[in-house]
């Protein structure tokens, strides 16, 4: 007994000029990069420039200490800014850049960025 599948697993129909199939191109100039640290008590975020556009802070970081939070805040604005220059690298690839001509550009790459947050972190978030 054979039956007819349900939905067909490809679209033959896919039209990239129609609204309803057509992917949206990302936004790159409205995305933030965000890094917290591991206990959710600090988190930064950064544009797609790699400029600091947010700050968390929960009541448990305030209460560490000022030296200790200023520390805190300066390692993960230090991380989102590299989040943001991923975010650059794979806005360039999605838009054809030459791998080359991005390597001149010295930004890090997702696996160069983990290991980055591994070795401050310890581990991977």
């Amino acid at each position: 007994m054979t039956s007819e599948p349900e939905y067909d697993d490809y679209d033959t129909d896919y039209d990239p000029d129609d609204a309803e199939t057509a992917v949206a191109e990302p936004d790159w100039k409205s995305m933030s990069y965000e890094v917290f640290n591991p206990e959710q008590s600090v988190g930064v975020a950064c544009n797609r420039d790699g400029e600091v556009i947010g700050l968390h802070l929960s009541d448990e970081a305030r209460d560490n200490g000022d030296s200790w939070l200023a520390a805190e805040i300066l390692r993960l604005a230090k991380l989102a800014h590299l989040k943001s220059r991923v975010g650059l690298r794979a806005e360039m690839e999605y838009n054809g850049a030459r791998p080359y001509t991005v390597d001149s550009f010295d930004l890090p790459t997702e696996e160069t960025y983990r290991a980055m947050e591994m070795a401050e972190f310890g581990t991977a978030s």
